[in-house]
C-alpha cells in the first residue's frame, strides 16, 4: 500500500512538472503570437447601435528560433470574426470560425457588407450576423435554400463577386452557369451580369439602331423621291418637279438634323461609359487590399457647381482644362487650392475655366496631397455641415514620409489634422460621420495584415486606435 501511495505521488509530481513545464513554455512562446486583421474592416448600424465587424487571423507560435540574425517559427493559425465599438475602437465580441487546417481554398478574406449580414469567404462562401456574430450562411445552408444547386457552389474565392452597388453576390456554379445570390434571402436565380458592362452601354446601342434607322432613310429618301430622278425619266412636270424638290429639300434638312442629334447624344453616352467603366474598374482597385498611397486620392473634383483642384504651381501650368479624376504621383509637390468654374463641352465632357481660377488660402500647402477617395465610389469624400473634403497628404518626402489627414473646408481651411503615423493605409472606410483606417505599424506583419484601427471623429477629429496585435485601446 506505502510503495502504491509513493508510486501514485511521485506520478502526480511528475504530472505536475510537465504540465508546469507545458505552460511555461507555452508562455514563453505566447509573446511570439500574432492577432491580425484581415482587411477591409465592415460597418453595421441597426436600431441605434453600430458595430464594427473584422475577420482576424490568430497564429499561435508553436516552435521559435534566432540564430545569426535569422528568425524562424511554427505557427497554428485559426480565424476569428471579431466586433468592435466604433467610437473606441475596443473589441466587444469575438467568436472562432475555423482552424487552418479546415480550409481547403485561400485567400481568406472579407468580401463585403449587404444590408444585415457580413460576407466572408473562409474556406466557402458564408455571411454571419455583425450584431450577434451568428452564422448565418454557408455552403450547406445554401444549398437546403436551393435544391437544385446541391454540389453547384463553387469552392474556390475566384468565381464570388460581391458587388458594393447593389449589395448581391454573383457567382458561376461548378457546371459554368451564372447566378445571382440574393444577399436577403438567400435565394439564387440565373443572371447574366456583366461587371464590365456599364449602364449606358443599352443605350448606346440603342442609338446605334436609330442611326441605322435613319441612314436607311436617307437612303430610302434619295431612291424613290428624289426629284431630279423622276423629272430626268419625264415621270414628272416641271412644275411638279420644283415643288417635289421643295418638299424633298424639307425632308432631308429633318433627316440631317435628326443624325446631327444621334451623333451628338451617342457620343456624350459613349463618353459616360468610357467614365463609368473607369470608374468601376477604380472601385474594384479600391477594393483590394492595401492600395498604393497615390490610389487612395484625386486631384480635383467638383461640387455645387464649383471646381476644385489641388496642385503646385508647375502642375497648374502643365494641367489640361478637362475635368478628370486622377492623382499627381509627384511627391515632391507642395500641393495648394485652387477655386474656380467649368461648363460642358459638346460631347458631355467638362471644362475647367482655368482663367477664372484663383487660389485659396495662398499660405496652406499639402506635400502630395489630394482629396480622400471613397473606396465604394472611387470619388472624392464630400463632406457636409460645413461642405469641404478629406485631404491626405505626407509629412516629408520620401518612403517614410507618413500619412497626414485634415479636414478642408470650402475656402481651403484646415479645421483639424490628424497624423495618422502610417506610411500607408491597408483599408479604410467612410460612414457619412466617421473614417476608420486600417494599417500596419508593427514590423512582424507583412502583406495585407493590419494591427492598428483609428476611429476618427469627422466633426472633431478625434480619433481612438485599437491594436489587434495586443489586443488594447
Amino acid at each position: 500500500m506505502r510503495i502504491s501511495r509513493v508510486f501514485v505521488g511521485g506520478f502526480l509530481f511528475v504530472a505536475l512538472l510537465v504540465v508546469g513545464f507545458i505552460l511555461l513554455l507555452r508562455s514563453c512562446l505566447a509573446r511570439y503570437d500574432e492577432r491580425t486583421a484581415l482587411a477591409p474592416v465592415l460597418y453595421f448600424e441597426k436600431n441605434g447601435k453600430a458595430v464594427l465587424f473584422s475577420l482576424v487571423q490568430y497564429d499561435k507560435t508553436n516552435n521559435y528560433s534566432s540564430r545569426g540574425g535569422i528568425t524562424s517559427k511554427s505557427v497554428s493559425s485559426s480565424y476569428f470574426i471579431q466586433q468592435n465599438d466604433p467610437v473606441s475602437g475596443v473589441r466587444t465580441a469575438e467568436e472562432k470560425v475555423k482552424h487552418h487546417s479546415d480550409i481547403k481554398y485561400h485567400p481568406v478574406e472579407t468580401m463585403g457588407a449587404s444590408k444585415e449580414l457580413a460576407w466572408v469567404f473562409i474556406g466557402e462562401l458564408m455571411a454571419f450576423d455583425p450584431f450577434t456574430l451568428e452564422k448565418k450562411a454557408d455552403i450547406a445552408l445554401l444549398e437546403n435554400k436551393n435544391p437544385a444547386l446541391k454540389g453547384q457552389f463553387p469552392e474556390e474565392r475566384r468565381f464570388y463577386l460581391f458587388n458594393d452597388d447593389d449589395q448581391q453576390v454573383y457567382f458561376t456554379a461548378n457546371d459554368g452557369s451564372k447566378w445571382q445570390l440574393n444577399t436577403t434571402t438567400l435565394l439564387a436565380t440565373p443572371t447574366h451580369y456583366d461587371p464590365e458592362k456599364a449602364p449606358q452601354d443599352a443605350a448606346v446601342q440603342q442609338v446605334e439602331k436609330l442611326q441605322q434607322q435613319n441612314r436607311a432613310a436617307q437612303d430610302s429618301l434619295y431612291k424613290n423621291e428624289y426629284p431630279a430622278t423622276l423629272y430626268a425619266k419625264g415621270q414628272i412636270t416641271e412644275q411638279e418637279y420644283r415643288c417635289r424638290m421643295t418638299l424633298y429639300a424639307s425632308q432631308q434638312k429633318d433627316l440631317y438634323k435628326q443624325r446631327d442629334s444621334l451623333n451628338d447624344v451617342l457620343s456624350a453616352l459613349r463618353s459616360r461609359a468610357f467614365h463609368e467603366r473607369q470608374r468601376q474598374s477604380a472601385i474594384r482597385n479600391l477594393q483590394r487590399a492595401r492600395p498604393s498611397y497615390a490610389q487612395t486620392k484625386t486631384n480635383q473634383d467638383t461640387m455645387v457647381g464649383k471646381w476644385y483642384g489641388l496642385y503646385a504651381v508647375e502642375e497648374w501650368d502643365k494641367l489640361y482644362n478637362r475635368v478628370q479624376h486622377q492623382s499627381t504621383y509627384d511627391e515632391t509637390a507642395r500641393g495648394q487650392l485652387y477655386l474656380s468654374t467649368y461648363t460642358p463641352s459638346r460631347n458631355g465632357d467638362l471644362l475647367i475655366e482655368k482663367e477664372q481660377a484663383t487660389l485659396l488660402s495662398p499660405s496652406s500647402y499639402f506635400l502630395h496631397g489630394g482629396f480622400l477617395l471613397d473606396k465604394t465610389t472611387a470619388m472624392p469624400i464630400r463632406l457636409a455641415d460645413p461642405r469641404g473634403y478629406l485631404v491626405v497628404y505626407k509629412d516629408k518626402i520620401g518612403r517614410e514620409g507618413k500619412i497626414v489627414l485634415s479636414r478642408l473646408n470650402e475656402q481651403g481651411k484646415p479645421g483639424w489634422t490628424f497624423a495618422t503615423g502610417l506610411t500607408e493605409w491597408i483599408d479604410w472606410r467612410y460612414t457619412g460621420k466617421q473614417l476608420f483606417i486600417l494599417g500596419a505599424d508593427n514590423r512582424e506583419l507583412s502583406g495585407t495584415q493590419a494591427n492598428a484601427l483609428f476611429c476618427i471623429d469627422l466633426t472633431t477629429g478625434k480619433a481612438n486606435r485599437y491594436d489587434y496585435f495586443t489586443d488594447r485601446k
